[in-house]
């Protein structure tokens, strides 16, 4: 933990330093008394570009970041979950749908804000699917209707864009990553 810029080992409560450890090839902070490494990781995001009838299902969000924009049902991985039940959650949470999840499609690494996303392609299986708490509307667009000025984040941005090539280009539906 963090207080007026020390950090307190989370194990002992005693202040840490920056050093890079033993072994270790960039600063962590480190237990001056027990010598626990704190090891600050990437966040998990999962997500899945839900299709039906080749349309895609979007989610205009209801909080920030990206307040009225567009984005897929996605949000952080929770612990004891695995990638596909943490994308399969996000789409019941956010849009009240039920998926088959038919392929890992992308992953898009962020590593300025320590995020690493994976999106799954997705057959809707029900047509109750409606605005949950973070989303204020879900709407079908063919893919070449989609807002484009309007998206939320540059990794939902780059996903629509594979999913068009994709289409135009015999349905393949290839994996991507954003550093391909």
């Amino acid at each position: 933990k963090f207080v007026d810029d020390l950090m307190y080992c989370i194990k002992c409560g005693n202040l840490t330093n920056k050093e890079v450890p033993e072994g270790d090839n960039r600063n962590r902070e480190v237990c001056i008394k027990c010598g626990y490494i704190h090891y600050e990781n990437p966040k998990i995001v999962v997500g899945v570009l839900p299709i039906l009838n080749d349309n895609i299902l979007l989610c205009k969000r209801d909080i920030n970041p990206g307040l009225g924009k567009w984005t897929v049902p996605s949000g952080f991985m929770e612990l004891n979950e695995s990638l596909e039940e943490g994308a399969l959650r996000e789409s019941k949470e956010e849009a009240n749908l039920d998926i088959k999840i038919l392929k890992l499609y992308c992953t898009y690494s962020l590593p300025r804000v320590g995020q690493v996303y994976f999106l799954y392609l997705g057959k809707i299986l029900n047509d109750d699917y409606a605005a949950m708490d973070e989303t204020s509307e879900v709407k079908l667009f063919k893919y070449d209707k989609i807002p484009k000025d309007l998206i939320a984040f540059s990794s939902v941005s780059f996903f629509l864009e594979r999913y068009a090539e994709d289409y135009n280009n015999d349905k393949s539906f290839l994996f991507h990553s954003n550093f391909e």
